[in-house]
């Protein structure tokens, strides 16, 4: 199938390149064409001219024109091409290149621009043509914001039942929560969720009308997660409870433990939350619970999943306390790893990598999840949560810190 959709490609763009018989005429090409790096995604743009269609042609290649790019393996063509357009599903650390032709009228395309080229890179890793991965934004507020999701919108939640909502992780805008509780945790699953002290729970479809609802504890609650089912969030005493809705909400059947549990996450139909002094438990329901040794002495603050590069396997990470890290391939064998750093880590997440954050604007990034490399950070504040958005990573900590890293 992918050779003859290769030559429809080919074919069309023949077309665009040297077809006659038109009212139209070729344009001239941009004057210049930039090629800017992201995670997985290159952004070009190029200045545009009144009445003229573009396309843009690229290839994983050191140059690409638009007389050889049929002849490049992958090679893509993208019709109508607006300025700036964003090439996605790239692979990190290889070599893309781009062109850019013009034509009026449904004419012939005209020349391509000289190639330009890019090579995507990991968000969050310093490199030596991004010295500086991480960018702090305004403040928001002054209370130390605890928690952090990701909808249609990014949602941060903190102390004094601070809130605040932003479509881009840089410009934020506060909310009413109607609640003075301080707020821990926060998830997305079809709907808004935010966790509390004294057993807070909020419920949202919109992100902007909060509903408080019954968790039946008083206990705080410290962590949230979901899967396609079930939403949990866990909390001091060994406290777990569970909704199928957001709304209506349970005690689980067993928790396993008396700890205080920090943080909890799903992976399929797993459930996996860790605590105080080490304290692990697992679930395959959400509401029956069992013990497993994570082989951590102290407090575990933060759970992930994700695949190794070295292996392409699955791998579970907790971290916590003193730079505290146990992995484990299937969440029921755990292995103490060297620590990271010295500092406490919060929250840990997985999008094309693996990174940690923590006490005094800690920063940790792996790609394999047993080796990590501090990052430069823009604070010293101390960084509570952590969500991975569309190519890139956004983090919210003490005093309304927040950073960004595309």
């Amino acid at each position: 199938m992918r050779r003859p959709m290769m030559l429809i490609a080919a074919i069309l763009a023949g077309l665009l390149v040297t077809a006659c018989g038109s009212s139209g005429h070729p344009a001239d090409p941009p004057a210049s064409v930039a090629a800017v790096a992201g995670d997985g995604i290159v952004t070009v743009s190029w200045p545009t001219t009144s009445g003229v269609e573009y396309w843009l042609f690229y290839a994983n290649s050191p140059s690409i024109s638009t007389s050889n790019w049929t002849a490049i393996p992958g090679s893509r063509s993208i019709l109508n091409a607006v300025s700036p357009y964003v090439v996605t599903g790239l692979t990190n650390g290889a070599v893309y290149s781009f062109t850019v032709n013009g034509r009026t009228n449904g004419g012939p395309g005209g020349e391509g621009s000289p190639s330009v080229s890019a090579i995507p890179r990991l968000a969050g890793t310093a490199t030596a043509s991004l010295p500086a991965p991480w960018t702090a934004g305004t403040a928001l507020g002054a209370d130390t914001m605890r928690g952090l999701m990701l909808g249609t919108q990014f949602v941060a939640v903190g102390a004094n039942g601070a809130m605040y909502s932003s479509t881009d992780a840089t410009n934020w805008v506060a909310l009413n929560s109607g609640v003075a509780a301080n707020l821990n945790a926060a998830v997305h699953s079809g709907v808004y969720m935010a966790a509390g002290d004294g057993g807070a729970m909020l419920h949202s479809t919109d992100a902007i009308s909060w509903t408080p609802r019954n968790t039946g504890t008083a206990n705080n609650l410290y962590a949230i997660a979901a899967n396609s089912a079930r939403i949990v969030a866990v909390g001091a005493k060994g406290t777990i409870v569970t909704s199928s809705d957001g709304i209506t909400w349970a005690a689980a059947a067993e928790s396993a433990t008396a700890n205080d549990l920090y943080a909890v996450t799903a992976f399929g139909s797993l459930w996996i939350a860790v605590g105080a002094n080490g304290t692990m438990v697992t679930s395959s329901d959400g509401s029956t619970w069992k013990s497993v040794a994570s082989n951590a002495a102290l407090d575990l603050k933060g759970i992930a999943h994700g695949t190794s590069s070295a292996t392409g396997a699955l791998i579970f990470v907790a971290v916590g306390a003193s730079g505290a890290l146990v992995t484990s391939p299937d969440a029921a064998t755990w292995t103490a790893q060297p620590a990271i750093g010295a500092n406490t880590l919060s929250a840990v997440t997985y999008g094309t990598q693996f990174i940690a954050v923590g006490a005094n604007g800690s920063i940790f990034t792996s790609t394999d999840g047993t080796t990590w490399v501090g990052q430069p950070s823009t604070t010293n504040s101390d960084l509570n949560a952590i969500v991975h958005a569309p190519y890139g990573y956004s983090v919210v900590g003490a005093a309304g810190v927040n950073l960004l890293a595309k």
